[in-house]
């Protein structure tokens, strides 16, 4: 007998979520327990499963309704008795596939279902989603031809832009047996039967100016290549670095400026760092500290190529240690401040 599963549970949802609520749980524990964010990490690789497995019956209208009604009497890990074939949903036949949802995430290849998934709906019972079907035994594995990616970059990356190097891995159809695991009667050589294959890629590509933490590059014919020849677009998730010297607010900069307490009050010029090199400003004589000095252009680029400025926020120090010279100075600049 197999044994029964919450899938409110492993999504951390109630009976009663919405299916809004319930895309949304499946969204964040995806991106958590993806396998290209967990190299290696086995017990992050069976949590995908059931998460996947979880989501494709809470989020199929049919299929949670039959799970709640044949579902409601038992506890997870007690034994299950199996629905009457009659009731069962979907098709037989288990096999793995590719998931796409509507944001354009590609949440990759999930594993075959539980034995308590098919003995209550049959197999897969998968939607009739636009996939090119690859794999072996009689079953499928499908895969999505576009792909997604994450492209990390600093402040001064998207101050430049410019070309940038990629690599990444993934996972294509094989092109000795076309995905399908076996040539001439026999298992693949090529690819062990599997009908796929690992690849890594290294790319270049031409960022442009005035790229945003959360933007997305599309890459026409970047992604994965399927059995037919088609070739998929490559995705790219911009994230931006947080940079502990400079805050982001909007399309200027601001950072803080360490400023001796003489040239605070008799003016300098002093060094400024920015992102994409340092920059000489003129302090104004009598600075105080919190003063907020702008220096025109030097913020992030804008798409009209134009940039946002830089805010430098003074910070008067004192020195820790002095001569006993400075000590003198600075009492008899105390006493005439005094006398005045």
């Amino acid at each position: 007998m197999p044994k029964f599963i919450d899938y409110y549970s492993i999504l951390g949802v109630p009976k009663t979520a919405s299916e809004a609520e319930i895309k949304s749980a499946y969204r964040k524990l995806a991106m958590k327990h993806h396998p290209d964010r967990n190299p290696g990490n086995k017990e992050s690789e069976s949590k995908f499963k059931e998460i996947n497995e979880a989501n494709e019956v809470l989020s199929d209208p049919k299929k949670r309704q039959t799970y709640n009604q044949l579902g409601k009497d038992w506890r997870q890990g007690q034994e299950f008795t199996p629905p009457p074939a009659g009731n069962r949903a979907g098709r037989p036949g288990g096999y793995e596939y590719s998931y796409q949802d509507s944001g354009g995430q590609d949440f990759g290849q999930f594993g075959n279902f539980s034995e308590f998934f098919r003995s209550m709906f049959g197999g897969m019972g998968a939607g009739e989603g636009d996939f090119e079907g690859y794999g072996q035994g009689g079953g499928r594995q499908a895969a999505q031809a576009d792909m997604e990616s994450e492209l990390h970059l600093s402040l001064a990356d998207i101050i430049r832009g410019g070309q940038h190097a990629l690599t990444f891995s993934y996972k294509s159809a094989c092109p000795d047996c076309g995905g399908h695991g076996r040539t001439r009667n026999r298992t693949c050589p090529a690819c062990g039967g599997a009908g796929q294959m690992s690849e890594t890629r290294d790319i270049r590509v031409n960022l442009p100016r005035g790229l945003r933490n959360g933007a997305r590059i599309r890459l026409k014919g970047q992604g994965r290549r399927l059995p037919s020849g088609r070739t998929g677009d490559l995705f790219l998730n911009i994230y931006v670095a947080a940079n502990p010297d400079f805050a982001v607010e909007g399309d200027d900069l601001e950072t803080r400026a360490r400023v001796m307490a003489w040239d605070a009050v008799l003016g300098a010029e002093i060094s400024i760092p920015a992102p994409d090199g340092a920059v000489r400003i003129k302090l104004p004589p009598g600075s105080r500290s919190g003063r907020r000095l702008r220096i025109s252009g030097r913020g992030l680029p804008r798409k009209d190529g134009s940039r946002g400025d830089l805010y430098v926020v003074t910070h008067i120090d004192i020195p820790s240690e002095l001569t006993t010279r400075q000590n003198e100075l600075f009492k008899k600049l105390k006493d005439s401040v005094k006398g005045q």
